[in-house]
Parts: C-alpha cells; sequence; structure tokens
C-alpha cells in the first residue's frame, strides 16, 4: 500500500489465478485501487503490517492457535499464506506512534504482532446461461486474531474491513467465515459491527462438537 496526497492509499496486488472445481486455473487481474480507511481502521499506537514471508508463520500460529477450536496442521497455514499472502495482515505495536496506520510496512517492524487475519479466495458455483462466464469469487476468512490484552480496542474490526477491501478489489462479491455458536464476541463483533449476516446452522461443525453459524457479508457498490 502506498499513501497519495489526497489521504487515500493505493492498493497494490498483483495477477493472481485460482482454480475452480473442474481444476480449471482461472486467471484474474487486480487493477490498482483507491482506497480509504474510516477513522475507525486507524488504530493509534498500532501499524497495520503485510504479511512477507514464511519466517513469520510462527507470529500466525502462535496468535492464531490460542483461541482455536480445533488445531490447524502448518500445512493449513501454508495453503493459505502461499496462495494468498497479500490477504494477510498482522497488527503490530508502533512505538513511535506515528500517523501511518496504511499498512504499507512489509512486515519490517521488530515488535511482535498482537493481531492477525488470514483470508482466501475461492470461487463459487452458480448458474448462468453463459457458460464463458467466469464464476463468481467469494473471500473466505479463515482466522482472525487478537491478543487478549489488545481486545476491545477495535484492532479486530480495523484488521477485518482492511482485509474486506483488499478482498473487494480483488473481485470478490461476497465474503464468508464460521463463527462457533458459543463465541459471543466473535458473533457480536461480525453480525452488529461489520454487517455479517447468518447463512446456515452448521451442526456439530467442530472437533470440540460444537455448532457454528456460517456467516456471509455481501459486497455490494
Amino acid at each position: 500500500l502506498t499513501m497519495t496526497a489526497n489521504g487515500t492509499h493505493n492498493v497494490h496486488l498483483e495477477r493472481l489465478s485460482i482454480t475452480d472445481h473442474n481444476q480449471n486455473q482461472i486467471p484474474y487481474d487486480v487493477e490498482t485501487e483507491n482506497i480509504h480507511f474510516d477513522e475507525d481502521e486507524i488504530i493509534p499506537g498500532i501499524k497495520f503490517v503485510n504479511y512477507r514471508d514464511e519466517s513469520q508463520i510462527d507470529s500466525v500460529t502462535k496468535l492464531v492457535g490460542r483461541d482455536l477450536s480445533e488445531p490447524y496442521s502448518v500445512f493449513t497455514y501454508r495453503y493459505f499464506l502461499h496462495r494468498f499472502p497479500q490477504l494477510c495482515i498482522f497488527a503490530v505495536p508502533d512505538d513511535k506512534d506515528e500517523s501511518n496506520n496504511d499498512g504499507s510496512q512489509d512486515g519490517g517492524n521488530n515488535n511482535e504482532p498482537i493481531g492477525c487475519v488470514v483470508c482466501k479466495i475461492d470461487p463459487e458455483d452458480h448458474e448462468s446461461s453463459d457458460p464463458n462466464q467466469p464464476p463468481r469469487l467469494c473471500g473466505y476468512i479463515g482466522m482472525l486474531a487478537v491478543d487478549t490484552s489488545y481486545r476491545r480496542s477495535g484492532i479486530g474490526s480495523a484488521l477485518v474491513k482492511r482485509v474486506v477491501k483488499r478482498m473487494k478489489a480483488m473481485g470478490c462479491s461476497s465474503i464468508i467465515l464460521e463463527a462457533e455458536v458459543t463465541n459471543k464476541a466473535a458473533m457480536k463483533l461480525y453480525e452488529e459491527r461489520l454487517g455479517f449476516m447468518r447463512e446456515e446452522f452448521l451442526v456439530r461443525y467442530y472437533l470440540n462438537n460444537n455448532d457454528a453459524y456460517r456467516l456471509r457479508l455481501w459486497l455490494y457498490e
């Protein structure tokens, strides 16, 4: 990300491809988008840092592993991070408290991350009279974690809002996730603060036999 003179931020995302359910590669281009961050996406004392390389996987696993309903293998983390590195964003304490919270840093801050979000993009099956029409793209929030000592400060909401804007810029028409029914804080965040809607009730979805809701956020122009 680079900051422009008018206060908006240019998001630079590379050409990618994803695989549909028939194992066909679907390329798509991402143009540079001007994205404006709202006030609640800028947290004093926090910088939002892009994932850089595999040396940072331990930071992701430590944050996410504390709150998981079921354990992820390292291969799950690599699947997300290798395919969509630009959809992993860290929240990192900024000791200098500079007002450069635009995510333009590339993992160069020495402080340990205290929050992260990890996502991917998949094609969705949909009926169309035109067989040549590309499938709709759906974003998926696979992991969101904030250290307990930094919660209730808006960091989780800011991480999600930032990655949602990236996925929208990459062509997604909606974003889905699963949340544990008993996780009242997560349900409140996604439904009340971020506008997700309940789409499906998933019985005994997790290894601990807890139920889940599948939530969806529709992205409109």
